[in-house]
Order: C-alpha cells, then structure tokens, then sequence
C-alpha cells in the first residue's frame, strides 16, 4: 500500500491596497460628491460592504462607494467607518470614513491624493493609516 502525499498549500494576503482614514461631519454622499468634484473622481453608491462581526456573530453593513480609475489603474472605495451596530475598525472611532486605494498607487500617488483630500473644507483631516492588523487588513481584501 501507497503512502499518500499531501501537499498544503499556503496563503498570505497581499497588502496590496493602502487606506486614508477621513475625519468629516458629513453624511456618506455629501463627502463623495465632494470627493468627486474636488479631486475629479467618480465615486458611485454601490453594495454595502457586509462584515460578520465574530463576537456578536452578526453581519454589520458599512456605506461603500466606489470608483476605477481604468486609465490609471487604480481602485478607490470610500466606506463608511461607522454603521448603527458599531466601528468597522474599532481601533480608530475618531474616524468617520475609511478611503481604500488599491492598484497602480504608489507613494507619490497617495501623498497627492491626501493633499487633495485636506484641500476639501468639509474635511476636517485626512491621513494614511499604516501598520495595519492582520483582522483589518483581512477586513478590507476584496
């Protein structure tokens, strides 16, 4: 008789996306429709991103734009941090709005946009969010 192989295999989730958290008083579609006109984007309403919290074993939904940037290659996704049941990233509750910039974005990229994004007076601050958890990053791979 044949031993039998088995083979595992492992996966790590890429970084390969960068988040700005965004302080702002305004509701979810007054800051996208701000967005888009100051920064020329084309956020648009889409599904809500549906999280299931693990210790209250419910799905908690979060306002979620969206926007490609097909010439430039980039993905921007603007969710909100805060639902009626609680934080999507209760580490950070001085937050009210997560930006998700993934693709073709590097450093000079993010640093324009975030200029960009303290520009807009309905902002009242802007900034990257780095040395994430793996819980967060996890959160936001999609």
């Amino acid at each position: 008789m044949t031993k039998k192989k088995i083979h595992k295999l492992a996966f790590e989730f890429e970084n390969n996306f960068s988040l700005i958290g965004i302080a702002s008083h305004e509701n979810d579609y007054r800051l996208s429709w701000a967005i888009n006109k100051f920064l020329n984007l084309d956020l648009v309403k889409t599904d809500d991103l549906s999280i299931n919290h693990p210790k209250h074993k419910i799905a908690i939904d979060y306002s979620m734009y969206q926007y490609n940037d097909d010439n430039n290659y980039i993905d921007y996704h603007l969710i909100s941090n805060k639902s009626e049941k609680g934080f999507l990233i209760s580490e950070m509750k001085n937050i009210d709005f997560v930006l998700r910039v993934s693709g073709n974005s590097d450093i000079e990229v993010l640093n324009e946009l975030l200029s960009g994004l303290k520009n807009i007076d309905i902002i009242i601050t802007a900034f990257l969010i780095d040395n994430l958890p793996d819980r967060i990053n996890k959160t936001f791979q999609f």
